[in-house]
Order: C-alpha cells, then sequence, then structure tokens
C-alpha cells in the first residue's frame, strides 16, 4: 500500500470519527430488554455483541454513550475499508480485528485465534454477523465459529432511527443524523457450546437478530406517530 494510500484511509477514517461523534453526543436513547444485558454481561462467559450489519453505525453510537469503549474489539473486512474502520474504532479506544478471509489464509487463522484468545482474556467483541459484503440478514459461519470456540454468550441487539439516511446498498445502511433518537432493543442471550451444531446456533442467531431489529423499527414507528 502507498504512503499516499495509507494517508487517504487514515483521513477518511478521522472524517469518519469526527461525523460519527458529533452524532454520538447529540443523541438520546431508548433501552429496552437491559436485563437481558446483564444476564449476558454475569454469565461469566466471553461475550460477543451481534448486529446486522446496516445497524453496526447505530450500535456503535450506544456503545460510545453506555458501555466501556477500550474493553471492546470488533471484527471488520481485511481490506481498505478495513483500513477506514480501523481508525474509526482505534479513535474510539476499541481494537480492530481485520480479517482477510480472501486473502493469506495464514494470516486470517491466525488473527480469528488473537480475536478468541483476547475474548477467553474478558474482551468484548462486536461483530455483524451478515457483513461484510451479504446477503442482508444471512448469518456466516464465523459468528458460529467464534462462540463455539469461545463458549461465548451471543447478545442479540437491535438499534433504529427515524432519523437517519438509508443507503441504497445491500444491507440498507443506516446513517443516523445529528440529534437522532435511537431505539436499542437486547434480546435474550444465546449461551453457544464448543459442541453445539453450527447450523443450529446460526439459525439461533439469526432468528434473535431479526426479533430486535423488527421490535426497535416498531419502537421508532411509534414514537413519531
Amino acid at each position: 500500500m502507498s504512503r499516499l494510500g495509507t494517508w487517504w484511509r487514515q483521513l477518511q477514517g478521522n472524517l469518519l470519527f469526527s461525523y460519527f461523534r458529533l452524532v454520538s453526543r447529540t443523541a438520546s436513547f431508548q433501552l429496552e430488554g437491559q436485563e437481558n444485558r446483564e444476564v449476558a454481561k454475569t454469565s461469566g462467559r466471553p461475550l460477543i455483541w451481534a448486529v446486522w450489519h446496516g445497524q453496526a453505525m447505530a450500535f456503535m453510537a450506544y456503545g460510545d454513550n453506555f458501555e466501556d469503549r477500550p474493553s471492546f474489539g470488533a471484527v471488520m473486512v481485511g481490506d481498505e475499508r478495513g483500513d477506514v474502520l480501523g481508525t474509526l474504532g482505534s479513535r474510539l479506544e476499541a481494537t480492530p480485528y481485520s480479517i482477510d478471509m480472501q486473502g493469506n489464509p495464514v494470516a486470517a487463522g491466525r488473527m480469528v485465534l488473537n480475536v478468541i484468545q483476547a475474548m477467553k482474556r474478558g474482551q468484548q467483541i462486536l461483530i455483524a454477523p451478515d457483513g461484510p459484503d451479504g446477503p442482508a440478514f444471512v448469518p456466516k459461519p464465523g459468528v458460529a465459529f467464534l462462540a463455539r470456540k469461545a463458549a461465548a454468550a451471543v447478545l442479540p441487539v437491535g438499534v433504529w432511527t427515524g432519523q437517519a439516511l438509508q443507503l441504497r446498498r445491500w444491507d440498507r445502511y443506516l446513517v443516523p443524523f445529528p440529534f437522532a433518537r435511537f431505539h436499542v432493543v437486547f434480546g435474550p442471550p444465546i449461551l453457544a457450546e464448543p459442541k453445539m451444531n453450527a447450523d443450529t446456533l446460526l439459525a439461533r442467531v439469526a432468528r434473535e437478530l431479526d426479533a430486535v431489529r423488527t421490535r426497535a423499527q416498531s419502537l421508532a414507528k411509534k414514537k413519531e406517530e
């Protein structure tokens, strides 16, 4: 990667951080299902926060206001997009884990191992199960692999706001506006076991994420009426 390319991606990440912080610091929040969040946190298991890809920025606004950012790691794509998002994550004091499954498999496997080890040391992990390229609302095997290997608690989260631009792309990515009102819904945690069937786990992750997304959208719609 050229020095100019590196500089340009860092600039994009810093500009994204500036806009994100404006959104985050002017936002208001309605939370539902906090008891599910507390069950996951006190389960004694490594914690995976799961949110559909299109709601990632909205979730980060919640995390910026309510969670301990330095305790977070985020799994992201290992390409140019990951470079930009890695700058954003670093500015938020979180740990970015860029995993390029299309590149060097040895390097990707080593990074996955790093994520599992970090989880077992107590780091919380944010993952968008349908990312980075979709299809939307279809979880990839990676979330099941991480959850089973670490015997983690997977906490499904839905976040929605009516004060946002929804991009016309595969995930209908939500770009919140400043002063947005966020509705955050925590579903029952999914306690993964090493011998759990991967397909069964993925089906439950999809079902619970759809439920919390639908509930958050319903709350946002009621607020606007």
